[in-house]
C-alpha cells in the first residue's frame, strides 16, 4: 500500500531531518557533478560551502538554529548581477533558465512535496526553490567571486559543468521527490560523497560528461525506484531456502529459452508477474528493468520495424542473463546495455520504412539469434557482439561518406550560389527600404534579385558588373513616383528605351525564354505607361511565397538540392540545433513531399550555408540549404540524432510514466 506524508502527522525534528536530508542531497549532487568537471579539492569544498549558505538563506535558515519564520530574504540579496561582471552574470541567468526548462517536470513535483516540508517546520516556501536552479546559480556566483576566476575561466566552467548539472539535477530532483513522498525511505542515508581526486591539478576535465559514468543516472534511479516497489510490496523470496531460490531461477530461465526455441511469446511482464514475485530483489529488478527497456525499443517511432524485431530477438537473452548476472545493472555500463544502446544507434541512421530484407537488419537480426542460442551468454560473446556492431557503425558512416565524397566539389558551387543569392537578396532589401508595394518593386525582388544572384556568383558583389545591374534596377524604382509631374514623365519617356533595354538584357542574362522574358516585362511596360500618361500605378500582383523546392540534379539522378529560390530579405544561419553537428552524425530531413530522408552528415559548407546528407543504404545524396532546412526544421521529422542512450531514455521514460 503506498504510504501519504501528511505533514502534520510528524514532529519538528522529524521535518529538521527531513530539510537536512534535502540540504545534504543538495549539496552531495552539486559535488558529484562538479566533479565531473574540476580536478581540485579546495574548489570542490568551497562549492559546497556557498552551496550550503544559498540552500540555508533561500530556506531561512541562516546564522539560526530551528525553524523560526525567514524574514529579510529580498530580491537584492539574492540577484545574480554584479555591475562589474555583466557577461558572466547574464551567463548564469541564462543557465538558471535552462536549468529550470530541462527540469520542469521534476521541480514541478517537488514543489508540491517542499511545500508541504516548510509548511510543517512553520516556513513559507518561495518560489525559488533552496534545492533549486536559482540556489545552484547562486552557488557558482559566490565560488567564482571567492576563487577570482577570470572572466573567460569562469565562462568556460559554466559552459562544461552544464551537462552534468542537468543529469545530476534532474535524477536528485526525480529521487528527492520519491523520497519525500514516502517518508519511511527517509530513513535510508543519504550516499557519501565520492572522494576528491587525488591529483589537485587547477584544470578542467576533457572531453564531454559520459552520462553512462553518472553515479545517480536515469538507469539508477529506475532500479533503486523500482527495488524500493519491490521491498515495500514484500517478494514472495524472502526467506526463500537458497537451493530451491537457484532451483527457481534454474526453471525460469530454461522456461524462456524454450519458449524462444518453439517460437512461443513470452508474456509482456514477467518481472511483474506472480512468477516475479518469487525472485529475489536483485534478479527481480534487473528482470522488470530489462523488461522496460525492449517495452520501450518496441514503441520508439525513431526505429524501424527490423530494429523492433531485433529487439524482441534479444529479449529472451537479455532476460535470461538478468535472471544470472548480480552486476548487471550495478555496473555503469554491462557490455549487454552498451549493445542494446548501438543497436539502437544503427536503428536511428535506417530509413524508419527500411525493409528487414535490407543486408544490416538480417546481421543483426542473425546476431541477436546467435546469442539466444547459447547455453549461457559469457561476457565474451558480448565483447564479440559489441564488436561487430560497432564496426557495423563504422562501415555504415564509411559508406554514406564515401558516396557523398564524389557530390563534394557540386556541394561547394551549390553553396557559392546560394551565398550569392543571399547577397543580392540583402542588396535588394536595402534599395527597396521605405519604398511602398509596387509593379516596380516585384519585379526587382522577383527577377531582379537573381540577376544580381548570377553577378555576384561570377564577379562578387561590388564589380562593376554587379554596380550596372544594382544601378538598373534603382532607376526602375525611382521612376514609378506616385503622382509623377510633367519634368518627371517627360525625363521618364527619354530614359524608357534605355531602362527596357537594361531590364530586357537581365532577364536573358539569366536564361530566361523569349516567352518569360516578355512574361517578365509585361508589368514594367504597363507601370512605364501609366506613369507617362499619369495614370495610377497598375496593381502589383505578388505571388505567394513557398517553401523550399526539391530539384534533381541534370544528369544525376541520385544527387537532389532542397533549396529556397526567391528573395529573402534577412540574415540567416544554420538553425541553432544543425550549426555545432559533428561529420557522420546521424540526422532525418522532412522533405516536401512528406517523404523523410535519414542519413549522415558529409558536409557543412565554409560559409554554414548548405549542409550534404549522405544514405549508408542507398545512393541517394540531399544538399540543402541552410535556409531551407530552416523551414523545414519546424516539421517533426527533421531532426539531429545527439548521441544518447536508449536505455536512459527508457529508463527516464519509466520514471516519468510509471
Amino acid at each position: 500500500m503506498q504510504r501519504v506524508y501528511h505533514p502534520e502527522a510528524h514532529s519538528s525534528r522529524q521535518v529538521e531531518a527531513r530539510l537536512a536530508y534535502c540540504r545534504e542531497g543538495f549539496l552531495n549532487t552539486l559535488h558529484e557533478a562538479a566533479g565531473e568537471v574540476i580536478q581540485h579539492a579546495d574548489w570542490l569544498d568551497e562549492l559546497g560551502r556557498a552551496a550550503g549558505e544559498c540552500f540555508d538563506e533561500l530556506a531561512g535558515q541562516r546564522v539560526r538554529l530551528g525553524f523560526e519564520q525567514a524574514k529579510g530574504l529580498t530580491a537584492s540579496r539574492i540577484s545574480l548581477v554584479h555591475d562589474h561582471d555583466m557577461d558572466f552574470a547574464v551567463e548564469l541567468t541564462n543557465l538558471e533558465q535552462r536549468l529550470r526548462s530541462f527540469c520542469k517536470r521534476e521541480l514541478s513535483a517537488l514543489h508540491l512535496r517542499l511545500k508541504d516540508v516548510f509548511e510543517a517546520a512553520g516556513l513559507a516556501l518561495g518560489t525559488e526553490l533552496p534545492v533549486g536552479p536559482e540556489a545552484v546559480c547562486r552557488a557558482l556566483r559566490i565560488f567564482r567571486d571567492s576563487e577570482q576566476l577570470n572572466p573567460d575561466e569562469a565562462l568556460q566552467f559554466i559552459e562544461q559543468l552544464e551537462p552534468s548539472l542537468c543529469s545530476h539535477l534532474c535524477s536528485y530532483y526525480r529521487t528527492l521527490e520519491h523520497r519525500l513522498s514516502d517518508p519511511v525511505s527517509l530513513e535510508e542515508p543519504v550516499p557519501e560523497l565520492a572522494p576528491p581526486p587525488s591529483d589537485r591539478r587547477l584544470a578542467w576535465s576533457d572531453g564531454p560528461v559520459a552520462r553512462g559514468s553518472l553515479p545517480m543516472d536515469p538507469l539508477a534511479s529506475l532500479r533503486l525506484s523500482v527495488l524500493a516497489r519491490c521491498e515495500a510490496a514484500g517478494v514472495a523470496s524472502r526467506g526463500m531456502d537458497a537451493s530451491l531460490a537457484a532451483a527457481l531461477v534454474e526453471r525460469v530461465e530454461a522456461w524462456l529459452g524454450e519458449r524462444q526455441h518453439y517460437g512461443e511469446g513470452v508474456p509482456a511482464s514477467v518481472g511483474g508477474s506472480e512468477l516475479g514475485a518469487l525472485l529475489a530483489p536483485p534478479r527481480a529488478v534487473a528482470v522488470e528493468v530489462i523488461e522496460t527497456i525492449c517495452n520501450y525499443a518496441a514503441r520508439l517511432p525513431d526505429l524501424p520495424a527490423s530494429i523492433g524485431a531485433v529487439m524482441g530477438q534479444l529479449r529472451v537473452p537479455l532476460l535470461r542473463l538478468a535472471l544470472r548476472s548480480e552486476i548487471l545493472l550495478a555496473e555503469p555500463r554491462h557490455p549487454a546495455l552498451r549493445l542494446v544502446d548501438l543497436i539502437a544507434d544503427l536503428g536511428r541512421s535506417m530509413a524508419s520504412d527500411s525493409s528487414p530484407e535490407v543486408p544490416i537488419a538480417q546481421a543483426l537480426l542473425r546476431l541477436a539469434q546467435s546469442l539466444g542460442k547459447a547455453p549461457r551468454i559469457a561476457d565474451k560473446d558480448l565483447v564479440a557482439a559489441l564488436g561487430k556492431v560497432e564496426s557495423m557503425l563504422e562501415a555504415r558512416k564509411r559508406a554514406a561518406l564515401s558516396r557523398a565524397a564524389v557530390h563534394i566539389e557540386a556541394a561547394h558551387r551549390l553553396e557559392r550560389r546560394e551565398v550569392a543569392l543571399l547577397q543580392a537578396s540583402q542588396a535588394v532589401h536595402e534599395m527597396t527600404a521605405g519604398v511602398p508595394d509596387s509593379v516596380a518593386r516585384v519585379f526587382v525582388e522577383g527577377y531582379w534579385v537573381h540577376v544580381l544572384a548570377k553577378v555576384a556568383y561570377r564577379y562578387g558583389p561590388g564589380s562593376p558588373k554587379w554596380v550596372a545591374r544594382e544601378q538598373v534596377a534603382r532607376r526602375l524604382l525611382e521612376s514609378a513616383r506616385p503622382d509623377p509631374d510633367a519634368a518627371h514623365r517627360q525625363m521618364l519617356m527619354t530614359q524608357l528605351p534605355a531602362l527596357m533595354a537594361g531590364l530586357e538584357e537581365g532577364l536573358r542574362y539569366i536564361g530566361l525564354s523569349e516567352a518569360h522574358v516578355r512574361e517578365g516585362l509585361a508589368p514594367c511596360r504597363a507601370l512605364m505607361a501609366a506613369c507617362i500618361a499619369g495614370h495610377p500605378e497598375p496593381v502589383p500582383l505578388r505571388r505567394p511565397p513557398i517553401g523550399p523546392s526539391l530539384i534533381a540534379q541534370a544528369g544525376n539522378p541520385h544527387f537532389h538540392v532542397l533549396k529556397h529560390k526567391q528573395h529573402f530579405a534577412g540574415d540567416l544561419s544554420l538553425p541553432s540545433e544543425w550549426a555545432d553537428v559533428d561529420i557522420g552524425s546521424p540526422v532525418a530531413v522532412g522533405l516536401p513531399d512528406g517523404k523523410v530522408m535519414r542519413g549522415v552528415v558529409a558536409l557543412i559548407g565554409p560559409a554554414q550555408q548548405l549542409v550534404l546528407i549522405a544514405d549508408a543504404d542507398s545512393p541517394a545524396v540531399l544538399a540543402i540549404t541552410a535556409r531551407a532546412l530552416a523551414h523545414q526544421a519546424t516539421q517533426p521529422a527533421t531532426r539531429v540524432f545527439r548521441p544518447a542512450s536508449l536505455v536512459d531514455e527508457a529508463a527516464t521514460d519509466k520514471l516519468i510514466n510509471p
